[in-house]
């Protein structure tokens, strides 16, 4: 009997303890800011961003600003026009993206600097 209600009492201690760890553990979450964006389209001008870099940004929708999803779809039709990928190396795209990426990354620094100063 006391063989049982401490397996019991062991199994309860385990079980609780999973669940405590698994409370607290959240799954990563991809979340840009505009000042990740900003970054992110600087190092594509100066040709410092990598393939994976444009990748996952142009891949993950942001649903929780909607001036930088427009951005990011934006970016989708600059990649379908004029992406080089390792073409044209370290530049990611033709030199017309790169500047409607010039284009985009001055309208959304005067958005940033706009929000910054209200």
């Amino acid at each position: 009997m006391v063989e049982l209600l401490l397996t019991l009492l062991c199994t309860f201690l385990i079980v609780s303890a999973v669940v405590a760890v698994l409370l607290r553990v959240r799954t990563p979450r991809y979340r840009l800011g505009r000042a990740e964006v900003i970054t992110l389209l600087q190092m594509v001008i100066t040709g410092q961003a990598t393939d994976n870099d444009w990748s996952v940004f142009t891949g993950i929708p942001i649903r929780h600003d909607e001036r930088l999803e427009q951005i990011r779809l934006r970016c989708i039709e600059i990649e379908a026009q004029c992406y080089t990928g390792s073409a044209r190396p370290p530049y990611l795209l033709s030199a017309e993206g790169i500047e409607a990426l010039r284009i985009l990354l001055a309208d959304l620094s005067a958005d940033s600097k706009k929000e910054n100063s209200e």
